[in-house]
């Protein structure tokens, strides 16, 4: 891990590199309270495969600088997301680059995707943060808007069960043990992933890389309805549901059915 300036802030870097160099190159952002250091096991298996994932921690999680659950720029997060991008095609002159998002990350991605419309050979997106398994109640919608326009910065807790995570209960118990990891969410950014996935679900037909979307038939935090009209509107979208997946399908115990459909997706665009 390197702290690193870069347009949304001092940010903390991960590199997991391939040995005998890449066949292949991912940046991969990570969901909502967690960080990007909670993925070495899912970069090794990549490794072993040729495949080299460098990922990062958003602003206001993990050890990147800010306020705990406060993203206070989405734009400067794509513009992030554009810097890291160019200088991996520095590093890897002519190696398939992909992005990779998860929840937080994968609703971010495919937002990205639409808005600055990046040349990369491809996108993997699961468990994305378009539709939520449970919509919070009305007034506190209502709060989210008008304090995210006016106490942006203001934090509330997130209310993610982490017995959802996965079907595997060392996942939830490490969790919960990692001091990285928080449970925060600030009016700004609810109101940003709000807009930002109103805006994907209206403008998917606008994606035009080819995109994977993986999401758990038994995902009770963001709902495969999501995924499902996305890939109906994205041109070049493949879909995958996995019968009784939980929202992390990289840490559920069909993690290696999972690892194994992303990588000959993958193949098939090396």
């Amino acid at each position: 891990m390197e702290l690193r300036n870069y347009p949304s802030g001092k940010t903390a870097c991960y590199n997991f590199e391939a040995q005998d160099g890449p066949r292949a190159a991912i940046l991969l952002v990570h969901g909502l309270g967690e960080h990007a250091g909670r993925y070495s096991g899912w970069a090794e298996r990549f490794n072993e495969r040729g495949v080299t994932l460098n990922a990062f921690d958003l602003p206001g999680h993990g050890r990147s600088e800010g306020q705990w659950g406060v993203i206070p720029s989405p734009e400067k997060v794509y513009d992030t997301i554009d810097t890291l991008l160019l200088e991996m095609k520095g590093t890897y002159p002519g190696v398939p680059l992909f992005l990779y998002g998860h929840s937080l990350g994968g609703g971010i991605v495919l937002n990205y995707l639409i808005r600055r419309k990046p040349a990369v050979t491809g996108a993997i997106v699961t468990s994305p943060w378009i539709i939520l398994t449970e919509t919070p109640p009305a007034v506190k919608l209502l709060l989210a808007n008008v304090v995210g326009s006016i106490m942006p910065g203001m934090t509330q807790p997130s209310g993610l069960n982490i017995e959802y995570l996965s079907r595997d209960p060392e996942v939830a118990r490490a969790y919960r043990n990692d001091p990285l990891v928080h449970g925060l969410i600030s009016a700004g950014l609810y109101r940003w992933m709000t807009s930002a996935a109103e805006e994907t679900m209206a403008r998917a037909s606008e994606i035009d890389v080819p995109l994977l979307l993986a999401h758990g038939r038994d995902d009770m935090i963001t709902s495969p309805s999501g995924s499902v009209q996305v890939a109906g509107s994205a041109p070049r979208a493949t879909l995958k549901l996995w019968d009784g997946g939980y929202h992390e399908l990289h840490n559920d115990p069909l993690k290696e059915e999972h690892f194994d459909f992303i990588t000959e997706w993958m193949d098939t665009l090396i």
